[in-house]
């Protein structure tokens, strides 16, 4: 969540903070606003408030870790052509700052004939989104994964996995070198708009 404020932040401390933006919350969506807003309009007073002691401390830092391909949404969505260039820019982001990642793939397996028009639905939507997707029948699995049985399956080239934390540790820090605010232990319990002060 964020508010464009006019004047002064005022926290549980007591304190006030002028800025230009303020993000409530320390996770990656937090983090990565302040990120881009640093970055797309450089000298705008950017604040981040996190009622954790640091940053990921909920849903970012206990997460699969998944980068996610995309393969599931719907041709054209909003929701597939984000995950598909989303997914390249993680990957991109992880290789720059040293985050460890991998681009491991997966397999979507169909162990019955119920499922194949499922997987083969699959197939048509991954390669409508612009996503690598290889057909594999029941014998090739074993090139992947040995431990898998079933009667097909596709391998989907871009699912990878990093460490959420280490991202939103990096996207605090590029922030902040980039000027922005962020205030750890700073817990949000009201907002108020006042026409001297602003929010």
């Amino acid at each position: 969540m964020h508010y464009r404020t006019r004047e002064v932040v005022r926290v549980v401390t007591g304190r006030s903070y002028d800025c230009d933006v303020l993000v409530i919350g320390g996770g990656i969506v937090g983090l990565s606003t302040a990120y881009a807003l640093t970055r797309a309009a450089p000298g705008t007073r950017v604040a981040v408030l996190e009622k954790e002691p640091g940053p990921a401390r909920h849903q970012t830092g206990r997460n699969s870790g998944v980068i996610h391909s995309g393969v599931y949404y719907r041709p054209g969505s909003l929701k597939a052509r984000y995950a598909v260039s989303g997914a390249a820019e993680m990957v991109k982001f992880c290789a720059e700052y040293g985050i460890p990642h991998a681009v491991t793939g997966k397999l979507i397996v169909a162990t019955t004939r119920e499922e194949l028009p499922r997987l083969h639905a699959l197939v048509q939507r991954g390669r409508e989104n612009g996503i690598a997707v290889r057909e594999l029948c029941g014998a090739q699995i074993a090139e992947y994964e040995p431990e898998v049985d079933g009667l097909a399956a596709i391998h989907v080239g871009t699912t990878g996995i990093c460490d959420f934390t280490a991202v939103a540790g990096r996207l605090a820090q590029a922030s902040q070198a980039a000027g922005a605010e962020i205030r750890y232990g700073a817990r949000v319990v009201r907002v108020d708009r006042r026409p001297d002060r602003g929010v």
